[in-house]
């Protein structure tokens, strides 16, 4: 039976990758992200391939977006199985001077909004006597990086987090794990400029065992698995793709 899936920050990058596999497989997907018109692509890459999908605009640090988000999921599609909160955004300032609207911002989204998102969520589930999170993390909540102090700390919550959702949530028939990827060839880590690029790229590829850096769409498989049947008996923990980047 097909499900509902939401994906944040699914217009683009990791995101996009992860709602066009989800759709794909057969499910429903509902795109979330800042970006209306990234949105828009997005569903329309999907339904020129045969799925059904459902443009939902919003920014996951706004409660009303969040719950205009969830209103129109349950809308279209009857309710929502699967959510993965995959929205986030870097702010690379060294610790001495990161400023306190900065952190803000991080946390606002790379953190509350996932949470509550997940809170409003949950009584759909219940509804329909379960359902999936995946909460996509970074390598940086494991191994910190700089000038990314913001970022990964933030990350290290939500996977402390994801454990005590699984705990919590268990008995409601509601699964809980964390994907965590290595370096992603997205335009959020990669620099503008082509030399700058090409020499982070050569870098961050050095970190990693296999040399380089992943594509998106290396990483849905994770998140599908995470989602699926066969990650069953499988709660509170933390999935990586990392490359063999993590010492």
């Amino acid at each position: 039976m097909s499900r509902t899936v939401l994906v944040t920050g699914g217009g683009r990058g990791l995101g996009r990758a992860i709602s066009v596999a989800f759709a794909a497989a057969g499910e429903r997907v509902v795109v979330m992200g800042r970006t209306a018109a990234a949105c828009d692509e997005v569903v329309a890459a999907i339904a020129d391939a045969g799925g059904t999908a459902l443009a939902a605009p919003g920014d996951v640090s706004v409660a009303a977006d969040r719950a205009r988000v969830v209103d129109a999921a349950v809308a279209a599609f009857g309710g929502i199985d699967v959510l993965v909160n995959n929205a986030g955004i870097l702010k690379p300032r060294r610790t001495a001077k990161l400023t306190e609207e900065e952190l803000d911002e991080v946390l606002a989204v790379n953190l509350k909004g996932p949470l509550f998102l997940s809170q409003l969520v949950l009584p759909h589930f219940e509804r329909a006597g379960g359902g999936v999170i995946v909460n996509i993390s970074a390598l940086g909540a494991f191994q910190p990086m700089s000038p990314l102090g913001a970022y990964c700390a933030v990350k290290a919550a939500m996977v402390n987090w994801t454990t005590t959702m699984a705990h919590e949530w268990a008995p409601l028939g509601v699964r809980v794990n964390g994907l965590v990827p290595g370096p992603i060839a997205t335009d959020m880590i990669l620099p503008v400029d082509r030399a700058q690029r090409d020499a982070f790229v050569a870098e961050m590829g050095a970190n990693t065992l296999l040399g380089r850096l992943a594509e998106p769409e290396e990483l849905v498989g994770g998140v599908l698995f995470l989602a699926g049947p066969e990650s069953a008996w499988m709660t509170g923990r933390s999935l990586f793709f990392d490359g063999g980047m993590l010492k």
